[in-house]
């Protein structure tokens, strides 16, 4: 299956995709120049975007997956919502809409699920997709 993820990081859920199953990572996006360098280290040839509002990304995608920044949402935060500027859902949503992947695979912080997660399953399921959230806490896999 190929693979596009963004709001890459270091390429922990690339990492974790490609060691779980048969996963391609096809393309990243990143705006940190550090992780950018650590992610052209470990996938030479792999292309990596540094900005979601603007990644032309061609050819075919099976998985989107992108954990977008969670500061708009975030209980230790100021809670702004869609009037945050770092609110990123609809620049991944977009690109959800044009390359209509059979997954998309979203991860975000806890807060997320009382502010700002309802618009973000209402625009998935008004493309026709089947929209569950899951609340995986530290202590599921025995993290303290």
């Amino acid at each position: 299956m190929r693979h596009l993820d963004l709001f890459s990081g270091i390429g922990g859920m690339s990492y974790g995709l490609e060691m779980a199953g048969p996963f391609e990572t096809v393309g990243f996006c990143e705006i940190d120049p550090y992780c950018r360098k650590v992610l052209a280290k470990h996938w030479p040839g792999v292309p990596i975007y540094d900005d979601v509002r603007t990644l032309n990304h061609d050819g075919p995608v099976d998985l989107i997956c992108g954990g977008y920044p969670c500061q708009p949402f975030s209980l230790a935060g100021k809670r702004n919502g869609e009037k945050d500027d770092r609110h990123l859902w609809p620049a991944m949503f977009a690109l959800i809409q044009k390359h209509r992947p059979a997954w998309v695979l979203g991860e975000n912080v806890a807060g997320h699920v009382t502010l700002g997660l309802d618009q973000v399953l209402a625009d998935l399921e008004g493309e026709g997709y089947a929209a569950r959230a899951f609340v995986v806490p530290a202590c599921a896999v025995d993290a303290p």
